[in-house]
């Protein structure tokens, strides 16, 4: 083949550092705008975003030129500024170091985005906590919970 086709969906998931509802929801849109921004100067696309105030949710298309780590800590160190520069009140604002994130087939893309978009709702059930536990069985991702959460 001479040539290089890829298609890379990622959900990914992170918190605000130490699970501090930090996020707001007069100005979460305008923060996942700003990331969709970000994503689109890295040639990625972003699909769907939405979360609470301690954590959000991303699906991604991701370029064939970069790395799901290089996005996200791309994603977090611009996202950060933002917020510090233009968010009231935002200068203590932090992301948590880790991430996660899952592959999504084409197939699957309406129901991980109806489950973005829905994460309010979910919330009113399930704590941040829960929820990460939950993906990580769901994709058979071995954890420590010791690290989960800082």
């Amino acid at each position: 083949m001479s040539q290089t086709l890829v298609k890379n969906l990622q959900h990914i998931v992170f918190s605000t550092k130490n699970n501090f509802k930090m996020i707001r929801g007069e100005w979460a849109p305008d923060l996942y705008s700003y990331i969709g921004a970000v994503m689109k100067s890295m040639n990625c696309r972003l699909i769907s975003a939405g979360g609470v105030g301690d954590h959000i949710h991303l699906l991604a298309s991701l370029d064939k030129t970069i790395s799901i780590s290089e996005l996200v800590m791309k994603i977090k160190a611009f996202s950060s500024g933002w917020v510090h520069s233009k968010i009231p009140g935002g200068k203590k604002f932090a992301w948590q170091r880790g991430y996660a994130s899952f592959s999504v087939s084409e197939s699957n893309i309406n129901a991980v985005k109806r489950y973005i978009e829905n994460q309010p709702e979910h919330h009113r059930q399930i704590a941040f906590q829960e929820e990460l536990k939950l993906l990580l069985d769901k994709h058979h991702l071995e954890y420590d919970e010791r690290y989960l959460w800082n």
